[in-house]
């Protein structure tokens, strides 16, 4: 009996399937594309993402991250380095020793990314990132910061458009 109950159910939704779906809508003229576009896609030529770099801090260590990012940013082709009145991305480091009693173990490090459209308009966060430096990971770090900037610049690169 319940062999038979089982295939009457099935029958029935099998039937029932049919009735509940839908057809695809035809397409008319008026909504029909009339010839697919070429898929050519840009080259770019260059890719220079004029920056600036802003340090506030009296700490050796902040320094020397600042001057190695500043020295990361300028040695590679992704960047240019500048002052001026343009759009760019300005990267402000503020930096204070870890214990002031022991400046030389480490020091506090807070970035914050913001796009400068021109000195008359309000600079557009991006991001911001903390953490501390030693003397033996500066090197590093900037190398990291000046990743990171890059990320940041692919991620908000129409704002130079």
């Amino acid at each position: 009996m319940k062999k038979l109950l089982c295939f009457v159910l099935i029958c029935i939704t099998c039937a029932a399937v049919p009735a509940f779906a839908k057809e695809a809508p035809k397409q008319t003229k008026a909504t029909q594309v009339s010839d697919p576009k070429a898929d050519t896609p840009a080259v770019l030529t260059s890719r220079t993402t004029p920056i600036f770099i802003g340090q506030q801090g009296a700490d050796n260590l902040g320094s020397m991250l600042a001057f190695e990012l500043k020295s990361a940013c300028n040695t590679s082709s992704l960047f240019k380095m500048t002052n001026e009145d343009v759009p760019k991305i300005t990267v402000m480091i503020t930096t204070m020793s870890e214990f002031s009693d022991r400046p030389k173990i480490g020091s506090v490090y807070s970035i914050v990314w913001v796009f400068s459209e021109d000195a008359n308009n309000l600079k557009y966060y991006l991001a911001q990132d903390t953490g501390i430096v030693t003397a033996d990971n500066v090197t590093m770090l900037a190398t990291s910061i000046a990743n990171k900037t890059d990320q940041i610049a692919l991620q908000y690169g129409y704002l130079f458009e």
